[in-house]
């Protein structure tokens, strides 16, 4: 799975912690061979380059098909008309997507508990290139199958980033450049992907087509995986999970079983959204309870801060989220462009590998001369700028559209700005989790952040669908004006949320007793 944005090295060791504790290098693991830098390529061990390798092959698999995931789905509920067919297809593209961020709380338990990290990851691969073949069937039910094999799938791969951290001891300094190649490998992957899965084989032999060439890639990293996972052994703490074929058996036995009922959540996406909205509404009432019971006054700020903060993360990826949903559709019908309307998919993974270099180069430097914006002010920054990138569009519809169209360079300069408010944003979003959570709830309090990404997936969805609200009702197309309206009240939306966290920075700051 694709972690947005530098803080991915930073998550590592918080992932870890989700990972129930398995982030503390274990006294079985032989810290001579951590010592022992003879094998090492271009200063980091061996097998960390096979599993950049293995990342990039991940990411290019996910990224390919969702390039043009919603208006593939669209074309399975043509008969609807245009607007209801894109209507379907937010709520179906949104509540997959949301799975496939949802699952790894529970492959997470799966690894540490069940599998193992090695054996998970590697079940993890092979599920998902069944899933990208049902998906590539031509019959609804087939795809909604492999939609929903490769989310249970998708669950499992979680420890794919922990490994990387595996390759070292704590002190090692290496460990953070490491995750800064890990987060170069998974937007090369999403950058790549588009061009070949999307615009070379979907536009020339058929989308469905598409997902056989996300499944190529996702079998490589399989091959590479499976033949040099030996390699981390020595790395991976024992014990802590059953072993024998067995429990592999019974995992995938488990999940045979819960295709089949994820399949029709799928189906039926507004009630898949009342249950992710369910279980959000119960993590949250668990942290109450919890604060009520321990009495902490200061534990008790810490945890509204995150919760203030998680607000802000969610808004954000709704709406940067549209990119799949809403705004694929829109660059699809009515942006000109002398390219395949797919390859703005790759815009965002494109500016992040330009301006995170410097970005990481920025922080730092303002830092030094006390000018470093606190965490809450990041993100509102984040969110102001990914709101002012929906004005360019509104501003380029109202005044620049020709025909019912506007030029490319218009879409480009929205996903760049969405894409400085992730870079804002996101550095600090996983680590804020460890620094504020209380040590006992950290993995809980992981769990939550990344439920977080589900939620806002479902939240996109809600969005996007009302760009067709007045088109469906009217049987007509969905029309330039319509993404206007709806982008300008999500112009005014993130206006005033960010003007909020931006005012109210200081008073956050203080609720979080000190972390920055």
């Amino acid at each position: 799975m694709r972690y947005h944005g530098a803080p991915v090295r930073r998550a590592g060791r918080n992932m870890n912690k989700r990972q129930g504790g398995l982030a503390r290098m274990s006294t079985e693991i032989s810290t001579e061979r951590q010592a022992d830098r003879t094998n090492d390529v271009w200063g980091h061990p061996r097998a960390l380059w096979m599993l950049l390798l293995v990342t990039v092959g991940f990411n290019y698999a996910l990224y390919g098909f969702r390039a043009y995931l919603a208006p593939y789905i669209a074309h399975f509920f043509a008969a609807l008309g245009a607007a209801a067919a894109e209507r379907q297809a937010d709520l179906v593209t949104s509540g997959f997507l949301a799975l496939v961020y949802a699952t790894p709380i529970v492959g997470g338990y799966v690894a540490d508990k069940i599998l193992g990290e090695l054996r998970s990851v590697a079940i993890s691969f092979w599920l998902g290139i069944l899933g990208l073949i049902l998906m590539a069937l031509p019959a609804l039910r087939a795809f909604e199958s492999g939609m929903a094999l490769y989310a249970l799938a998708i669950g499992l791969n979680i420890p794919l980033t922990v490994l990387i951290g595996r390759n070292y001891v704590e002190a090692d300094a290496r460990r953070e450049g490491a995750y800064t190649l890990y987060y170069l490998a998974v937007n090369l992957g999403g950058f790549v992907a588009p061009f070949v899965c999307a615009d070379f084989v979907g536009q020339r032999f058929g989308y469905r087509w598409g997902f056989l060439a996300s499944a190529a890639g996702m079998a490589l990293a399989a091959v590479v995986f499976q033949a040099r996972q030996h390699t981390l052994r020595s790395v991976v703490p024992g014990g802590g999970h059953l072993s024998g074929a067995k429990a592999t058996v019974w995992i995938i036995g488990a999940i045979a079983v819960l295709t089949y009922p994820m399949a029709l959540l799928l189906s039926e996406p507004r009630f898949l959204s009342v249950a992710m909205y369910a279980l959000m509404g119960m993590l949250v009432l668990y942290f109450i309870v919890s604060c009520i019971r321990r009495g902490d006054r200061v534990q008790t700020q810490k945890y509204l801060a995150l919760l203030l903060l998680f607000v802000a993360m969610v808004l954000y990826w709704a709406f940067s989220f549209q990119s799949v949903t809403s705004l694929n559709f829109f660059a699809r019908d009515h942006v000109n462009a002398p390219f395949n309307y797919t390859l703005f998919q790759s815009a965002n993974p494109l500016y992040i590998l330009l301006f995170a270099p410097l970005l990481a180069l920025l922080w730092p430097w303002l830092g030094r001369r006390g000018k470093d914006p606190s965490t809450p002010r990041k993100f509102g920054i984040g969110l102001l700028l990914i709101t002012l990138g929906y004005g360019v569009l509104v501003a380029a519809i109202r005044y620049g559209g020709d025909g019912g169209k506007i030029g490319w360079e218009a879409l480009a300069g929205y996903y760049l700005l969405a894409t400085l408010g992730e870079l804002a944003l996101m550095p600090i979003g996983y680590a804020l989790v460890g620094l504020l959570a209380a040590p006992e709830e950290s993995s809980l309090a992981m769990g939550g952040w990344f439920f977080g990404m589900a939620l806002a997936y479902q939240l996109a969805g809600w969005i996007a669908t009302r760009t067709t609200r007045s088109a469906a009702a009217a049987g007509a197309h969905v029309g330039i004006a319509d993404y206007s309206h709806v982008y300008g009240q999500v112009f005014l939306v993130g206006g005033a949320a960010s003007l909020v966290f931006l005012l109210a920075a200081p008073w956050v700051r203080k609720l979080m007793h000190g972390v920055h």
